[in-house]
């Protein structure tokens, strides 16, 4: 009976340990779902409500991806996406990573996002350029963004109250500067 009771007991922790996990990375996914860069229009959808097309492509280029949490994105004009499509991105963990990638409705793959901890992933270019234009700012956060087009990496920096966010091409040469 004690032997029971134990495993009843054992059984139990091992269920609460796991949903209490699940929900910390539920949390994780949807906090980077919210700090998406875009201004326009979002409504978080099921994984049912997703096109097939959609559906498709995101398990054809990620299919280890943990929990996604999907958003139909309608953009605005302040935004850096056409204005003509409507889109749709998932937010997840990829080999223990923040990503979040965007589809138009079509199904085609538009960009990924993934959080990146640290500078040491940074390439050396990147590195002395942050250095040598932005002396004693430290990284708040990196983020490589990647499309058909290009590699880069969206960095925020700050130093005290001054802030900057830059696009650095993997070259060292800052694509987009930002700063206030």
């Amino acid at each position: 009976m004690k032997s029971t009771v134990f495993i009843i007991i054992i059984a139990a922790s091992i269920a609460v340990i796991s949903c209490t996990n699940e929900r910390t990375q539920e949390r994780a996914v949807n906090d980077v779902a919210t700090k998406t860069t875009t201004e326009g229009k979002r409504k978080t959808i099921t994984t049912q409500e997703v096109p097939d097309t959609i559906q498709y492509t995101f398990k054809q280029k990620y299919p280890k991806a943990i929990s996604p949490v999907w958003v139909e994105y309608t953009p605005v004009e302040t935004d850096e996406l056409p204005m003509d499509n409507s889109y749709y991105y998932a937010t997840f963990q990829d080999q223990g990573m923040d990503v979040t990638t965007w589809y138009n409705k079509m199904g085609d793959w538009v960009k990924t996002s993934t959080r990146i901890p640290g500078d040491s992933r940074l390439p050396d270019a990147v590195n002395k350029t942050l250095n040598e234009q932005y002396p004693g700012y430290k990284i708040d956060e990196i983020n490589k963004e990647n499309d058909k087009n290009m590699d880069m990496y969206e960095i925020k920096l700050k130093k005290g109250e001054e802030k900057a966010k830059l696009k650095v091409l993997q070259n060292g040469e800052v694509f987009k500067r930002k700063e206030k």
